[in-house]
């Protein structure tokens, strides 16, 4: 029963009776990055550690621009299809959702010189890119049928908790409040849901949407051709938006209830900065060995939400809380990465690379550092552990075309769950090269589970527990031009 009540708050938010939703969900949602980069090394499961010579590179190991000869300009749109199936109790669900991306943009500026120049650093080249890091594109529905408590004791046993606000708008537990779904027992001093008998229908719409990008500016320089360097400085911009929709029915005419819609929004904004340092070695020309240290990156958040609640009783009630906002910092996990890359001369090669992240180092602070977020850093450190993830891929080399394959593995970050929630990533790509010109294409094929859980109950065998498989394909093109 761990998991359950680890992700309760996706669609709860906050049961403090607040519709915010700062908490330890949030911390590993942006701190937890896919695959990114051109096709080219999304087609090798993203090992591109070792590599260089690619616009990857700025999303990446930055040292890898130590390798260029020349100028490049590179363009990725791509498009992303979705999949999700949810079951509870037995019964499956499925939706799908699609959209249309840029998944990469960006411009590398390179000087080397001549062979026969002296000097022992032979070149650098500067480079901006934009790389689009994860995308919160989802949906998925699930309908069941609850013969016992149901969300309206949730709403009860919160209000007992935490109380329904100052005025009955501020939060959700106000509005069951005002529209008669719990009522208050003068003599027992607590609230209750109002009666209602027999089965009652559950169904429910969760809606995601937004990205997670970043602007990064790099420079990477060669020393003898054999020791290369760079630093970048990442600029990350996020959004994410949920809606859901959440409903129950009951056809028992001994009640007065007939049906409920609670509707939950929020949106979440984000601006954040990091650094990062690369090596790579080239003792040979077989052999490739590099590193990049990340610094933790530095958000300043928003987030807006609002909550509205229909019931149909005898006559029907509808109400809202006020829309909220508030302001708040998310400091995530720094991120080390390694990797080996063995050159097969013009035939291609072959890369994996190893990245470390500790989920448990996430830190939610607010904009004056009060400890107001004490508790849910406490849960971070307890829920969330350190995770390693495992990339490989290779390229094979005919004439000017190029064939890809690759496999990543992003570790599961819960220290105790006995649910996998680890990330996997099959990917493929082909590509042809010319003298001034490339076009490369790749299909990432992505796969997770998560559970969910639309509100929690103290008796937690009643509790609805969502489980979610999550299936999307992301087919990214680049077109890369040399000058």
């Amino acid at each position: 029963m761990k998991s359950i009540n680890i992700l309760t708050g996706l669609a709860l938010l906050c049961l403090s009776g607040t519709a915010m939703a700062q908490n330890e969900n949030d911390a590993l949602r942006y701190s937890r990055l896919g695959i990114s980069g051109t096709a080219r090394v999304q087609g090798i499961g993203g090992s591109q550690a070792a590599l260089g010579a690619d616009a990857g590179n700025l999303a990446g190991n930055p040292a890898g621009l130590g390798l260029y000869r020349r100028s490049e300009f590179t363009f990725s749109p791509g498009i992303q299809f979705g999949n999700t199936k949810s079951t509870v109790d037995g019964a499956s669900s499925v939706d799908q959702r699609q959209n249309l991306n840029l998944g990469q943009l960006g411009v590398v500026f390179g000087r080397r010189k001549s062979d026969g120049t002296e000097g022992a650093w032979r070149g650098g080249s500067f480079g901006i890119g934009f790389a689009r890091q994860q995308s919160f594109h989802n949906k998925f529905n699930y309908q069941r049928a609850a013969s016992g408590a149901t969300i309206v004791e949730s709403l009860a046993e919160s209000a007992n908790k935490f109380g329904i606000g100052q005025t009955n708008f501020e939060n959700r537990e106000g509005l069951a409040y005002e529209t008669y779904l719990i009522n208050y027992d003068e003599d027992a001093k607590e609230y209750y849901a109002t009666n209602r008998l027999g089965v009652v229908q559950q169904s429910e719409d969760v809606l995601s949407q937004g990205a997670q990008n970043q602007w990064d500016f790099a420079y990477g320089a060669s020393y003898r051709d054999k020791l290369f360097l760079g630093a970048s400085i990442g600029l990350s911009t996020m959004r994410y938006n949920q809606v859901s929709t959440f409903k129950e029915s009951e056809n028992n005419s001994t009640t007065v209830f007939h049906n409920l819609t609670l509707r939950d929004e929020f949106t979440t904004t984000g601006n954040g900065i990091n650094g990062r340092l690369g090596i790579i070695f080239k003792p040979n020309d077989l052999l490739r060995v590099g590193a990049s240290f990340q610094t933790p990156t530095y958000y300043a958040m928003n987030d807006s939400y609002q909550t509205s609640l229909q019931v149909q009783e005898h006559e029907s009630h509808n109400v809202s809380t006020d829309p909220g906002e508030y302001s708040y910092n998310l400091t995530t996990p720094m991120r080390l990465n390694g990797g080996v890359a063995f050159i097969l001369g013009k035939n291609g090669f072959i890369s994996g690379d190893l990245e470390y992240v500790d989920y448990s180092k996430a830190r939610l602070n607010d904009e004056t550092d009060s400890g107001e977020f004490r508790d849910e850093n406490n849960k971070i450190s307890t829920l969330f552990k350190p995770a390693v993830n495992f990339k490989v891929g290779a390229e094979g080399r005919f004439d000017i075309f190029r064939l890809r394959a690759g496999y990543a593995l992003m570790g599961d970050p819960y220290e105790n769950s006995a649910f996998d929630r680890k990330q996997s990533f099959i990917t493929a790509g082909a590509g042809i090269r010319q003298s001034g010109y490339f076009l490369d294409v790749a299909l990432v094929n992505s796969s997770a589970n998560s559970v969910y859980s639309p509100y929690t109950l103290n008796n937690v065998s009643e509790q609805p527990v969502v489980n979610t498989k999550n299936r999307f394909n992301n087919l990214l093109f680049t077109v890369g031009l040399n000058f």
